[in-house]
């Protein structure tokens, strides 16, 4: 499933990141990478953004971006 479809506070596994090469980079620098576990923390107004948590780190995501992420629940 994309990252924007799971609840928040729900714990996931990172499947699949299907972004541009530079910022799947630096997601990768943050720790944001396939096999990861993530946490939803917060969405904006309709869903345009996302935050995550990951390593103890929040990271906001654009809708466009996350919807590139797949994801499964734990």
């Amino acid at each position: 499933m994309c990252l924007l479809h799971m609840k928040k506070n729900e714990m996931a596994i990172v499947d699949d990141i299907n972004l541009d090469v530079e910022l799947k980079r630096r997601l990768a620098a943050m720790g944001f990478m396939k096999e990861s576990r993530i946490c939803v923390k917060h969405y904006g107004w309709f869903k345009s953004t996302v935050q995550v948590m990951i390593n103890r780190s929040l990271i906001a995501l654009r809708k466009e971006e996350a919807q590139q992420i797949q994801v499964h629940t734990i």
